[in-house]
């Protein structure tokens, strides 16, 4: 039976454009050889440019949560410890990585919906001298709120550790200096700013990154998520096979259409469309009665947060959504679900006229929801 085809607005996987598809859609080339290494580099360059590093690439087989066992598993050994920020589920899953990774983990906490506190981490590596770095996510998709990690960066530095940053959903959709905000290792995904469907796991490791990725070989947290394997390939097979792995050819034809598309436009212009899409939902969600989960001043621009009506389940309104308009929208996870509701507008085809089409059918939904 073929599944009904619905319009994405999830925070990740996006709807590619459709040239991004096409590209995915060309006959499977082999992985290796010159032609595919010089293609693979060059798709490496333009994620060079989105990170803003001038660190070492790498491009996983995989989802995001790959690159950060990767960058966790490689950066630490087992018994260390290490500061996690906590504000939502994907912070405790970073901090599951990490205890996964034989890692003692403080956790560095703020209320769900709150950003964290650059201050507080100041003040937790001065409680614990013996903290070998800090992990933290970018955009927490659970609550629609940005970690100041620009903030965070430059003090983690100061105290001698390692920053590694978890930039899943904000890479391509947020601002992000990796170099200038001292972030030594960063994770991201193919399917959410990207623009390009899931399958790969891009990474950036800088040159602390590797410093301390180098001080102990005898890690024991696997083969594959080792980035001094992929270094290795990256280094002895440079010219015919840069990757320990066979690679997924079509997802990286995929992103590499996706990234000239980003780049071509203009990482601010592209920003500016998001915060727009933003601006429009929020102002729609606040006619209907469906306040922002999240006040103006935290707004970020390719996700919103936001409660239904009183006393009615949001995946009621998910539930609506999908079967009744074929708009997919997320429920909330953890201890917001049921609670609140997540449109994600981090895709580049989308234009006012799907918020517009998504504030409609909320709407209708309030309307239907009040009879």
């Amino acid at each position: 039976m073929r599944e009904k085809t619905l319009k994405l607005m999830i925070p990740g996987p996006i709807q590619p454009d459709q040239a991004v598809l096409q590209a995915m859609s060309r006959p499977v080339p082999p992985h290796y050889g010159t032609e595919f290494t010089n293609y693979y580099n060059d798709t490496l360059e333009l994620l060079r440019k989105v990170f803003n590093t001038q660190g070492t690439i790498f491009l996983m087989v995989g989802t995001g949560s790959v690159a950060l066992d990767s960058c966790i598993g490689s950066a630490f050994s087992n018994g260390e410890k290490v500061l996690v920020g906590t504000n939502g589920f994907f912070g405790e899953r970073l901090k599951a990585i990490a205890v996964s990774n034989g890692l003692d983990v403080v956790s560095v906490s703020a209320e769900w919906g709150e950003p964290l506190c650059a201050a507080d981490f100041d003040r937790a590596f001065s409680k614990n001298p013996d903290a070998t770095g800090a992990l933290v996510v970018h955009l927490e998709t659970s609550t629609a709120i940005a970690n100041p990690v620009q903030e965070i960066g430059p003090i983690v530095r100061q105290h001698g550790g390692v920053f590694v940053v978890d930039a899943v959903s904000s890479l391509g959709g947020l601002p992000f200096q990796m170099d200038d905000w001292c972030i030594d290792l960063c994770a991201s995904a193919s399917q959410k700013c990207l623009g390009a469907p899931p399958g790969l796991a891009p990474l950036a490791v800088g040159e602390r990154g590797w410093e301390y990725i180098d001080r102990n070989p005898q890690k024991n947290h696997g083969w594959y998520t080792d980035l001094r394997i992929w270094r290795q390939y990256a280094t002895e097979w440079a010219d015919w096979h840069p990757f320990p792995v066979t690679m997924a050819t079509n997802n990286v034809m995929a992103l590499h259409t996706s990234l000239e598309q980003l780049l071509e436009e203009g990482i601010p212009q592209r920003l500016e469309h998001y915060r727009q899409l933003a601006l429009r939902l929020r102002s729609g969600l606040r006619r209907i009665g469906m306040l922002p989960f999240t006040p103006d001043n935290l707004m970020v621009p390719v996700l919103t947060a936001a409660y239904g009506p009183p006393g009615v389940p949001t995946s009621k309104i998910v539930d609506y959504m999908a079967e009744q308009r074929g708009i997919k929208i997320s429920g909330g996870l953890g201890s917001l679900k049921d609670k609140i509701f997540r449109v994600g507008h981090m895709s580049p085809v989308l234009q006012i006229e799907d918020i517009d089409q998504v504030i409609e059918a909320l709407e209708a939904f309030r309307s239907h929801a009040g009879n």
